[in-house]
């Protein structure tokens, strides 16, 4: 009896042991979550919350993170001013005319720099915020780095904004590759993206919204004049500007 009643002490301490190790990892595993752990699909929109990122907000909140010489950023941008022009916004004097940075992937894109820090139209009845986002300079550097961009992302957006486009640029996996997308590139830094939250949920678009090369036309990049021309006087513009737009109309729809 005395040598059964110490094996089960001894069964008892493993199960004891087993549930506090268990435990242990559970806890361990929800602190320190990582990443890598996902992966992010580039040009479409993902999923990333069934609910709104910013707490107690009615609005729709469009967050458009670049650069001022990226040829992603510039492609995109023809998506954002066109949005806001079709749904009333003037945009005169509220943007300057700018070519992606030179030596570098798609050089001299066409696009727009957005002046005010927001800009708000009222779309599917809601009220929508466009907020433009610009991380580094007109140029990379090899001093570019990912840290400063994200130091630069942490004072311009809510801290739930900045923690996703974090973990979407800097550690999920790009799907097919097996790196972050903020290493895609020659010289590291936070590319582009978009993230769309609102009532109802929220989505991140990582890359260029518009294909930098539809902005090629004879072998020669169109200057931005040319494009805004277009876009001014077109019921529906070229370059695959009316495709973007559709999808942010139709990703806006989704959560507000």
């Amino acid at each position: 009896m005395a040598k059964q009643d110490g094996y089960n002490k001894k069964l008892l301490a493993f199960f004891i042991a087993f549930f506090l190790v268990i435990t242990f990892l559970t806890i361990y595993g929800a602190e320190h979550y990582n990443g890598h752990d996902i992966t992010v699909e580039l040009e479409q929109y993902c999923k990333v919350s069934s609910s709104d990122l910013i707490k107690n907000n009615s609005n729709t909140y469009v967050y458009y993170v670049t650069w001022n010489g990226s040829p992603a950023g510039n492609a995109g941008s023809w998506a954002i001013y066109t949005f806001l022009k079709e749904n009333g916004y003037n945009m005169t004097n509220h943007f300057n005319t700018s070519e992606s940075m030179e030596n570098f992937e798609y050089n001299n894109t066409p696009g727009l720099i957005f002046n005010n820090s927001m800009y708000s139209v009222t779309y599917h009845g809601a009220k929508t915020v466009i907020v433009p986002v610009y991380l580094y300079g007109e140029n990379l550097t090899n001093g570019t780095t990912v840290s400063s961009g994200l130091k630069v992302l942490k004072t311009e957006v809510p801290e739930p904004i900045y923690q996703e486009i974090k973990i979407y640029t800097t550690e999920a996996i790009v799907g097919g590759l097996s790196i972050p997308s903020d290493n895609i590139s020659s010289m590291p830094h936070i590319n582009s993206v978009t993230l769309i939250t609102g009532p109802a949920g929220a989505y991140i678009w990582n890359g260029y919204l518009i294909n930098p090369t539809n902005f090629i036309s004879n072998n020669r990049t169109l200057s931005p004049t040319t494009v805004l021309k277009d876009t001014n006087n077109s019921s529906s513009p070229s370059f695959g500007i009316n495709s973007a737009v559709q999808g942010l109309e139709t990703t806006i729809k989704d959560i507000d």
